[in-house]
């Protein structure tokens, strides 16, 4: 059960870092080329509602998905080597709330697995 924790946790905490450190490198290149990016790919039309987010704002929005991601990965890391269950426990904190579908489970599973861990 901890290894299944801990993939939940990987997968859930790695998709979220690539997508932190994508919105971190194309959102900060300058004049929005992440902007043109999603939008140019995604061809919404800009009404007001569909605004593109100012530069700042990614960077503020990404930067905490990249720790989270990470302590995801981290938790996941400690789960599946079952060390460290508090550390276990808190990644599977962190991947609910990037995740919620994975998280869950993950919660779970380190929670009943807890005997397992030294």
């Amino acid at each position: 059960m901890t290894k299944a924790a801990g993939a939940l946790n990987i997968i859930s905490g790695a998709t979220h870092l690539l997508g932190a450190v994508f919105v971190l490198i194309f959102g900060w290149l300058g004049d929005g080329v992440f902007n043109i990016l999603w939008y140019g790919m995604v061809g919404t039309p800009l009404t007001p509602l569909t605004q593109p987010l100012p530069q700042e704002v990614q960077g503020i929005v990404a930067i905490p998905v990249l720790i989270l991601g990470l302590l995801a990965i981290l938790g996941g890391i400690y789960s599946m080597k079952r060390r460290v269950w508090g550390l276990a426990l808190a990644g599977s904190i962190c991947g609910t709330l990037l995740t919620w579908f994975l998280g869950i489970p993950a919660i779970i599973l380190t929670m009943v697995s807890k005997r397992e861990f030294e």
